[in-house]
């Protein structure tokens, strides 16, 4: 049980660092696409939000599991 504890532990340091990452890398990850001018800020919305999602739903399962 501790190791599956440790286990989970490691991975809410790993997915914070994750979410540094992207905070730190924002403008390159979610900014403007120079590739496709066409793209609508409401795609790109749509993506951080789905992203946004994504990150805070799975370390919300992690500390679940964890307590």
């Amino acid at each position: 049980m501790i190791i599956i504890k440790i286990g989970i532990a490691l991975f809410i340091v790993f997915w914070l660092g994750l979410g540094g990452m992207m905070i730190v890398k924002w403008g390159a990850l979610f900014g403007a696409n120079p590739e496709d001018p066409s793209e609508s800020p409401g795609s790109r919305t749509l993506s951080v939000a789905h992203i946004g999602a994504v990150w805070i739903g799975g370390l919300a399962l992690a500390i679940y599991f964890l307590l």
